[in-house]
């Protein structure tokens, strides 16, 4: 595939856009990698990381399959489905993805709240929900329930006594 001409940083990283799309996805299941070797691989990112982190990175708490591979140190891909929450729960995601994801957590979080218990687990699962959240919001959700109850229990008592 012909190089584009350096109009901006896409261009001008000498990558093509499908190099650049194996950058961000991983390899093709069935074509299998644009890059003969590994060395290629490797240049590759390095003259394309940060045109990938700027498109794909640091955004929805997803990172690029290049970041996986060279810039998440110890830690391992654990599958698209699962990304956000490993990544949240290893402490990566910048505080701007921690607000954004919390917000959107918590949301479905409340959705999931008057549904059997399977369904909730399955709703919250579904939406990669980090346990450690599940276990804050439902704790809070219990202490708000139980002063309500106490407050009305105290009220009853107040009104039924002469």
């Amino acid at each position: 595939m012909p190089r584009a001409t350096a109009r901006s940083d896409i261009d001008s990283c000498g990558l093509t856009f499908s190099e650049i799309q194996e950058l961000w996805l991983g390899a093709h299941p069935t074509t299998g990698s644009c890059f003969s070797t590994r060395e290629e691989l490797v240049a590759a990112w390095e003259a394309g990381r940060s045109v990938v982190m700027r498109l794909w990175g640091s955004r929805g708490g997803r990172r690029p399959m290049g970041w996986w591979e060279f810039d998440a140190g110890d830690l391992k891909h654990p599958g698209y489905h699962r990304e956000r929450s490993y990544l949240y729960e290893h402490g990566v995601l910048s505080e701007s993805e921690r607000a954004e994801l919390e917000a959107e957590w918590r949301r479905e979080f409340d959705v999931a709240q008057g549904r059997p218990a399977t369904e909730r687990r399955a709703h919250l699962k579904f939406h990669d929900v980090p346990c450690e959240l599940v276990r804050r919001w439902s704790a809070a959700m219990r202490r708000r329930r139980t002063k309500v109850v106490d407050q009305s229990r105290k009220e009853a008592e107040a009104s039924s006594t002469p």
